[in-house]
């Protein structure tokens, strides 16, 4: 390191003493020294800074900053009973003072959600649908039975197989999906 000799009129003039101005100076020498510090040892401090342990300090860093930054130990006892006074013991945390869930008849009926039980009809086959699977099951089928005929195992195990391909294939693209039973947007498509 290079030594610095301050100029500033807080000098007293002792050219032999480097410190004597800095400490009247306030500090601001400090980070010239640091500055010139840094940039002839830039590549030692680069390599310091790309090293195996710096990187496994910056994980450590990073997981210690998505620790949980409140704990319960932090809260007090009334953020778990909505606030009420310490003196109020009537009712605690898991007291339920509502309706069980065996009466959903009448809580349905107080709040008027209508209950509307699934429809379980299937309706109408449709053509196409229902030769598609039938080709994916008879190919499979097929396939399996093959093997008992080794003298045609090859030519059967072709065509089965084919057929089994066409019926899944088929069934795979006509496949809409869940999306069209959705009445909006927070709907998830699940029913009762």
């Amino acid at each position: 390191m290079t030594e610095h000799h301050d100029t500033s009129p807080h000098d007293t003039g002792n050219g032999n003493d480097p410190d004597n101005g800095r400490a009247a100076s306030g500090g601001t020498d400090a980070d010239l020294d640091w500055a010139t510090f840094a940039a002839e040892h830039a590549e030692d401090l680069q390599d310091v800074a790309s090293s195996r342990n710096a990187r496994r300090f910056e994980r450590h860093a990073q997981r210690k900053e998505k620790e949980a930054l409140l704990s319960v130990a932090d809260l007090d006892a009334r953020a778990f009973t909505d606030g009420s006074p310490a003196g109020d013991r009537d009712r605690g945390p898991r007291d339920h003072v509502g309706r069980s869930w065996l009466d959903t008849d009448d809580v349905m009926d107080r709040y008027g959600d209508d209950f509307v039980p699934p429809n379980p009809k299937i309706g109408p086959v449709n053509a196409t649908t229902l030769v598609l699977w039938i080709l994916l099951v008879g190919g499979i089928g097929g396939i399996i039975a093959s093997v008992f005929v080794p003298a045609l195992a090859m030519v059967l195990g072709s065509v089965f197989g084919f057929c089994a391909l066409i019926g899944g294939a088929g069934l795979i693209l006509r496949h809409k999906g869940h999306s069209e039973t959705r009445s909006g947007p927070f709907d998830d498509g699940a029913r009762v």
